[in-house]
């Protein structure tokens, strides 16, 4: 089995970094091959909404979500993990989701029809981790 964890944080060895790490020992403690990616560190376009089916790739962009592409397709499970920004997931997760439009397209079918075509086969198990805290400074207004 094979765990890859998506650290969506700024902050490498911040609290999502440590909560993930330890799903990953948990799951490296069952025999699990993990991974981790920080999508920080990786230089990703946001999605420009082409349109365009680039198959057999995912994106017409050759950047560092490749990676990610190749995670999301070999991985048996996905731990992503993200602080809460202002209600929602981070910059850093949006931007991975937003890419990860071309994982299911809406591509014209043999029949005619149109609809949506699954890129990737394999169901995933997951689990998500999301932080929220507050700090002193953000109590004194």
């Amino acid at each position: 089995m094979k765990v890859c964890g998506i650290i969506g944080s700024p902050c490498k060895n911040g609290n999502v970094d440590l909560l993930a790490s330890q799903v990953l020992k948990g799951s490296a403690s069952q025999g699990a091959e993990t991974s981790k990616i920080y999508l920080n560190s990786l230089k990703i376009k946001p999605c420009q909404s082409c349109g365009v089916d680039p198959y057999p790739k995912h994106c017409l962009f050759n950047d560092d979500m490749k990676g990610v592409y190749d995670a999301l397709e070999t991985s048996d499970a996905i731990v992503l993990g993200s602080p809460v920004y202002f209600d929602t997931v981070s910059a850093q997760v949006k931007l991975m989701i937003d890419r990860s439009n071309c994982l299911m397209p809406y591509v014209k079918k043999a029949d005619g029809t149109f609809g949506f075509e699954r890129r990737v086969k394999k169901w995933k198990r997951g689990v998500f981790i999301a932080v929220a805290g507050q700090t002193k400074n953000s109590m004194s207004l």
